[in-house]
């Protein structure tokens, strides 16, 4: 008997929000949440000040949602519009590429359907804008290597930096909680925050102190930011999909012990406002003394970080990539680095003179000491605890050398034995350095004239996928499978199909991303609703048919696939189609003990669309139809 035909039936991605919705009013919040309560998207919430959330309470935040923050209310009162998860208590920020959640400022209206007006429309006004608020802080009960070169201690706690001390709310760490859950955060765009405390204590866009792996962050962005876009303090959280855009100092900044996992991260330098932005990621070891324990050595797959540029501007040399310091590690795969003034990394060793490369405690001695899998760090375990390997650097100031000894002059920090890791001289390590002559990895990157001989060019306009038939389409390694890591064999953060910063940034809603050859703004459809077996009438097993996304999603094309196995890695075009018809017939139908499973993806008018997410939450990896 042959076995009844089972098909299983795929969402793609969700359509764009239309119209802005009506607001049933403003909501002032002025005093701590010691209670859970859910914040919706009708309403706007002002943080007028520094708010904890306190008391094992949970922070619930709809999709859709417009949470601004209050300026200092006077100088000196160092009290921004700031909201702070306290350990113990959550967040659930649950935004959608259709309605992403938006903490901002007072006057932004590039909110909901609404694209805004001057100065917060275009590239050219939201260039002027920063520090207008605080920030979003997490924190945790994480290990943090802070005092504690004697081993790992449960009970240490340290005070987040941005902050005035507040009764202990402002601490992290003393719990030794590697598995602490601080909440869900996605799809969550951070603008035109961050605050200066004092010299070296600041806001940062999205601070994370302590804070542990069972925090799930996917599609967060952090739009220029006083401060750095992300730190990390100590702790395990790991994070999928950031958007560092634009900051007043580094764009990725971890020490204290950080353990934690990265893929899929576009760091985009430039000048917000009167600053600009610093190294492409700050990395430090431990502190008070740099030796304390954990070893700070988190791993990074497919980051695309680009930088100040070429221009020769204040400082240019001081622009590095990778800056490794006070004994920290970190394992850089599948990435790409471009267009920095200075040079792609500066590890530093022992201190001079005569301190080695090398030295204890030392960057430089991170990178050679295998790093080994233990209760503290993760698998898989490989050659180096500071290791780059199978990554792409283009243009580069100093023409891509990893400078060695008294660097001071190459941008690395003075006083300091630097140690060249052979990232770019041993072919074994598969990175690859591209000269500025040679041709652009990814799609497109051109850059404003700054109008002033001592500032960078700010980038005008990115396509940050790779470019048809170049260095990133394709990579000689795999991500590991591990339940974090997705599949992705291509070099830096995007897929050659897919832009997932597209349609719900603040990148993609103020222009950066630019438009497509069909003149049309470069969005991403979204979720394709009511794939279903059999015809209208259901009688007709090989009819596939499905439903317009609601609103104007941008929608042009659909594309039918069809795999054996529901991530899609080896899919088969059924039928595309340049109009709007939402059917399709599959005329080979499965055999016995076969499934079929079928995808609908949606294109807009550049031909872009996505496969979306497996039930897993992770976004799969391909193309649609040729």
């Amino acid at each position: 008997m042959r076995s009844e035909a089972r098909y299983l039936t795929v969402l793609a991605l969700a359509a764009l929000l239309g119209a802005g919705q009506a607001l049933a009013g403003t909501v002032m919040v002025s005093a701590d949440i010691t209670a859970s309560e859910t914040w919706t998207s009708n309403n706007e919430y002002v943080l007028t000040q520094v708010v904890y959330v306190s008391n094992g309470a949970t922070l619930t935040i709809e999709p859709g949602t417009v949470v601004r923050g209050e300026p200092e209310s006077s100088p000196g009162a160092n009290d921004p519009g700031t909201l702070v998860v306290a350990r113990g208590s959550k967040i659930r920020a649950l935004g959608t590429a259709a309605q992403p959640i938006v903490f901002t400022d007072l006057f932004d209206d590039n909110v909901r359907g609404n694209p805004g007006t001057f100065p917060y429309d275009t590239l050219d006004g939201a260039l002027s804008l920063t520090a207008q608020w605080g920030g979003v802080i997490l924190l945790g009960r994480g290990y943090v290597a802070n005092n504690t070169l004697s081993g790992p201690l449960s009970s240490r706690e340290v005070q987040i930096e941005g902050l005035t001390p507040a009764g202990g709310l402002g601490f992290y760490g003393n719990g030794g909680d590697d598995d602490d859950d601080s909440g869900t955060m996605t799809y969550v765009s951070i603008r035109y925050g961050g605050f200066n405390l004092s010299a070296n204590n600041e806001i940062n866009g999205l601070t994370l102190g302590g804070v542990g792996r069972q925090t799930d962050l996917d599609f967060i962005e952090v739009f220029q930011n006083k401060d750095d876009a992300f730190e990390f303090f100590g702790g395990t959280v790991s994070a999928k999909h950031l958007i560092a855009a634009v900051g007043g100092d580094d764009g990725i900044d971890y020490d204290e012990g950080w353990r934690g996992k990265l893929q899929f991260v576009f760091l985009m330098q430039g000048t917000p406002g009167a600053d600009k932005s610093d190294k492409g990621g700050e990395h430090d070891g431990g502190n008070n003394p740099d030796g304390s324990l954990p070893l700070t050595i988190p791993t990074f797959y497919n980051v695309t970080y680009l930088g100040l540029g070429q221009k020769s501007y204040t400082d240019k040399a001081r622009n590095t990539a990778l800056h490794f310091r006070d004994n920290a590690g970190g394992r850089y795969y599948n990435s790409f680095f471009a267009d920095f003034g200075g040079a792609p990394l500066c590890i530093e060793g022992g201190s001079l003179p005569g301190g080695s490369s090398t030295a204890a405690n030392s960057s430089g001695e991170r990178s050679v000491t295998p790093y080994t899998v233990d209760g503290f760090h993760p698998g898989p375990a490989s050659a180096f605890q500071l290791e780059l390997e199978d990554n792409a650097f283009w243009c580069f100031g100093n023409g891509g050398t990893v400078p060695a000894g008294d660097a001071s002059a190459a941008g690395c920090d003075s006083g300091k034995n630097h140690h060249d890791n052979g990232a770019l001289t041993n072919a074994a390590l598969d990175n690859a350095y591209l000269g500025c002559a040679t041709a652009l990895p990814i799609r497109a990157l051109s850059r404003i004239p700054s109008g002033a001989s001592a500032t960078p060019d700010p980038i005008g306009l990115v396509d940050p996928r790779p470019a048809a038939g170049g260095p990133l389409e394709a990579t000689n390694r795999a991500a590991p499978a591990d339940g974090f890591f997705s599949p992705a064999p291509y070099k830096g953060a995007f897929s050659p199909a897919d832009n997932w910063a597209a349609g719900w940034s603040t990148l993609a809603r103020t222009g950066y991303m630019g438009t497509c050859a069909g003149g049309s703004a470069a969005s991403v459809p979204n979720e394709v609703p009511g794939l279903s077996a059999g015809g209208p009438f259901g009688n007709d097993p090989s009819r596939l048919t499905w439903l317009a996304p609601a609103g104007a999603d941008g929608t042009e094309m659909y594309d039918l696939l069809r795999s054996d196995s529901p991530d899609f890695t080896g899919s088969i075009c059924v039928e595309t189609d340049d109009g709007m018809d939402t059917s399709a017939t599959d005329a080979d139908m499965p055999g016995l003990n076969q499934i079929y499973f079928y995808l609908v993806r949606a294109g807009n008018p550049c031909g872009e669309g996505s496969l979306g997410s497996g039930t897993d939450g992770v976004i799969r990896q391909g193309a649609g139809c040729p």
